[in-house]
């Protein structure tokens, strides 16, 4: 049977036309639902760059834009013999109230050098017009939803002090540390304990929690997993159920967000000054090793990352994504920086509290015609709502920090 040089692929969408067409041309609604990272300047010749998790990327440029009809343009994949051809029309059925999208990919090859281009093309597309109607009708990114869970809170084995690695003893530096077990899912079920470190899944190697997740994204919510992880120098092997993300139901409007976002980061202060009650300035000072923080500089990674939302928030809402790299984390420099400007608990607390809600009232502030973007939303939503899984692991850090201080510092 003779292959087909071109792929052709419709979907009908209920969205407002131009939502349509911005997700083919902006940067920020392209990451909502078809590649992880995107940049792009919509305007014929202007540049296309898409890149995903998994490891596949493509770079082009567009040849034609008729707002809110027509998107055009040619690219080239990682490991693609040449360039093809993209051509995508909207085009609305007044009786029915949607839009029909038709896309149609040419140019494709024939033969062996063609033949994972052929497959990650059609596969692709299909998903991707998929999580498209999605994103544009619901909100809802079925890369997340769909997303086969194991059931853990995992931590790059590289991004860990000394201190835990000693503490750890596994024979290796690369590798994804169990952090905490997730209740009645499968890697608890299986028995792998927090402390245990992934190393492959299926077979594959596993470095990074990148490379974890990409695996994952090959399964379907159901499939049974064989993983590999080190508890100490004893190496084990696990099989694991996979089940479906929970998924949290969104406010509705900005405010409502807001006052949900406020209700959380409440009750984590009040968790945070529980810990810090009755804390010195030299307990909060002291750091476990020389590459780990203190409690006060692990107050201010708390406040530089409120600052770090403040901005993503507003690129969000603006349709710029401003940053392609992972962000690098907070460097010493940076961070005796901030201490300089607030050197004690109290000034650190009082700018954490200021900067939590600056957040609800970035929040707050939104019009409401920003969830017309629904996708944009959506995730915006779920990023924040997640918020407070990041500060409860920093007030555990917190807490065993000043245990240790309390126990290496003489009484009096």
């Amino acid at each position: 049977m003779t292959q087909p040089n071109t792929f052709e692929f419709e979907q009908t969408i209920n969205a407002p036309v131009d939502l349509i067409y911005r997700a083919f041309t902006s940067s920020t609604a392209l990451r909502e639902w078809l590649s992880d990272i995107c940049t792009s300047n919509p305007e014929e010749g202007g540049w296309v760059y898409l890149v995903w998790n998994r490891g596949y990327f493509a770079s082009g440029y567009y040849t034609k834009l008729v707002p809110e009809k027509a998107v055009s343009f040619k690219w080239i994949g990682k490991g693609e013999p040449a360039w093809t051809q993209v051509d995508v029309s909207i085009t609305p059925d007044e009786k029915e109230g949607f839009f029909l999208v038709m896309l149609r990919h040419s140019g494709i090859g024939v033969g062996e050098e063609w033949a994972q281009a052929r497959e990650e093309i059609s596969k692709g597309w299909k998903f991707g017009l998929r999580n498209l109607k999605s994103t544009l009708e619901e909100g809802r990114d079925l890369r997340f939803v769909e997303r086969p869970l194991i059931g853990i809170y995992p931590d790059d084995l590289s991004d860990l002090t000394q201190s835990v690695l000693e503490e750890l003893n596994v024979p290796m530096n690369e590798g994804v540390r169990v952090r905490e077990l997730v209740p009645n899912y499968g890697a608890d079920h299986a028995g792998i304990q927090t402390g245990d470190v992934i190393v492959e899944v299926d077979g594959q190697i596993v470095d990074s929690v990148r490379k974890l997740l990409s695996i994952m994204s090959e399964y379907v919510v159901g499939d049974e997993i064989s993983v590999t992880a080190f508890r100490g120098n004893q190496k084990m092997n696990f099989l694991i159920d996979t089940k479906p993300q929970k998924v949290e139901i969104l406010p509705d409007t900005p405010e409502e967000l807001a006052k949900e976002l406020e209700m959380r980061m409440s009750r984590a202060l009040e968790s945070l000054e529980e810990v810090l009650d009755g804390v010195t300035e030299a307990e909060a000072s002291y750091s476990p090793g020389p590459d780990e923080w203190s409690s006060k500089e692990t107050l201010v990674h708390l406040i530089h990352n409120e600052r770090e939302v403040h901005t993503w928030i507003n690129d969000v809402v603006a349709g710029q994504e401003r940053f392609q790299d992972e962000w690098p984390g907070d460097q010493l420099f940076r961070i005796r920086a901030t201490l300089t400007t607030y050197p004690t608990v109290d000034d650190l607390m009082a700018e954490l509290r200021r900067s939590l809600k600056e957040t609800v009232a970035t929040i707050a502030f939104l019009d409401q015609s920003f969830t017309r973007r629904k996708s944009s939303y959506w995730r915006l939503g779920m990023e924040l709502l997640s918020l407070n899984n990041h500060i409860r692991e920093h007030i555990q850090q917190i807490e065993n920090n000043i245990r240790q201080a309390r126990s290496m510092m003489p009484l009096g």
